[in-house]
């Protein structure tokens, strides 16, 4: 699959490069050249959270900021929590649950017209006309 024109990268794949982990890093450097690269509010806090957890916080919050400096970051607007609300209540309707963090991701990815890029795929895909992606299905030149 070709690199998507709008990306919103998800947690687990910023955590991946700020950990220096080569697919993540050739993955983002990818991304950069080719697409809109940005993340959201909700992915900042949980690597902000990740940070102050860590047992080399003070690192780690440096890395978090230069990185998070560097992209676009995505708010919570009214557009997006009202999309929230009716896939929350969609799915309620269904008997179905979704974690908030991602709930929030997802929609401000759909109402920004983004894809987002996860290695955590299944946790997103529950939110209706939502382009999800895992890392390992873009081609990424070696």
């Amino acid at each position: 699959m070709e690199v998507p024109k709008r990306v919103i990268l998800d947690s687990t794949v910023i955590i991946g490069l700020l950990r220096n982990k080569p697919r993540e890093v050739k993955l983002v450097r990818a991304i950069e050249a080719e697409a809109e690269l940005a993340t959201t509010s909700v992915n900042a806090f949980e690597v902000y959270c990740g940070a102050y957890k860590s047992k080399d916080a003070e690192r780690n919050l440096v890395s978090a900021k230069g990185f998070l400096s560097t992209i676009e970051l995505l708010v919570f607007d009214d557009s997006s929590a009202e999309l929230a609300g009716q896939v929350l209540a969609e799915l309620g309707s269904k008997g179905k649950s979704i974690d908030f963090r991602d709930l929030f991701i997802g929609c401000i990815a759909l109402s920004n017209g983004f894809t987002v890029i996860t290695h955590n795929k299944k946790h997103f895909q529950q939110i209706p006309r939502l382009h999800v992606v895992d890392p390992s299905e873009i081609r990424v030149a070696h």
